[in-house]
């Protein structure tokens, strides 16, 4: 069994977050830095996707990076279609 984080609850009184909170955000942060896949970040969050893609919009973080700009435009050349 892995190890449980666990952080204070002065830090979080201090940082004005519930735990809840903290969770939505590090799976945000960690999603926005791509650290963790969507999959990965509504587990952390506990959010569904859609809650999840509104707290994303809402910071204006894109759910399509470069990167998976660059993977699509690698597959339709190889289709052919590009």
């Amino acid at each position: 069994m892995s190890p449980k984080l666990s952080i204070p609850e002065d830090i979080l009184k201090s940082a004005g977050l519930t735990e809840r909170e903290c969770l939505i955000e590090l799976a945000v942060q960690f999603y926005a830095q791509r650290r963790l896949a969507i999959g990965e970040a509504l587990r952390l969050s506990g959010l569904t996707r859609s809650e999840l893609e509104k707290e994303l919009a809402r910071r204006e973080i894109s759910l399509y990076s470069v990167e998976d700009l660059r993977h699509d435009v690698a597959e339709l050349e190889e289709l052919g279609r590009l």
